[in-house]
């Protein structure tokens, strides 16, 4: 509930900054579905993420303004609040790795629009950044577990621990 409150609070705010109608209303038609899913369906990780990238869209279309300068880019951010809510419909398929490049991809490239701003020809550096967490959660999953909290295992026959 606190979201979906801070995504109608994150709306008055871009309204009173003079944020153009139509973005206004892109930002709304991305935000309040895939957060009423989240509000719903109650996923843990999939949930930070989506908050975390709902965040950066907010800061990619406020600071700009605050700075005085043209808009950026959003449009990646908003593909990944998309792809938040197929990286938890899809993810005990093998679709979620393809989901999971596409959601990474575009949160980096998102991350480098923002980074312009201030870094210029470096920018690219925050892409890379983005790369490395997507690669962490890559290698934090566990593909035979699904959604499920994997039991302990004895490497060497992959089997249960033995407590010998």
């Amino acid at each position: 509930m606190a979201k979906l409150m801070f995504t109608f609070v994150a709306l008055v705010l871009l309204y009173f900054l003079k944020i153009t109608t139509t973005d206004l209303i892109t930002f709304a038609i991305f935000a309040l579905p895939t957060g009423l899913y989240f509000f719903l369906k109650k996923a843990k990780k999939t949930d930070t993420l989506h908050t975390v990238t709902l965040i950066m869209t907010i800061a990619a279309m406020v600071l700009p303004r605050l700075r005085g300068i043209e808009p950026i880019q959003t449009f990646f951010f908003y593909i990944a609040l998309l792809l938040c809510v197929l990286y938890d419909v899809a993810y005990s398929s093998k679709l979620w790795y393809l989901l999971w490049a596409a959601f990474w991809s575009c949160t980096g490239l998102g991350l480098v629009e923002v980074a312009k701003l201030k870094m210029k020809d470096k920018a690219w550096t925050i892409f890379l950044v983005a790369f490395l967490i997507g690669l962490r959660d890559l290698f934090e999953r566990r593909k035979s577990c699904g959604r499920k909290v994997c039991t302990l295992t004895n490497e060497r026959t992959v089997g249960p621990k033995n407590d010998t």
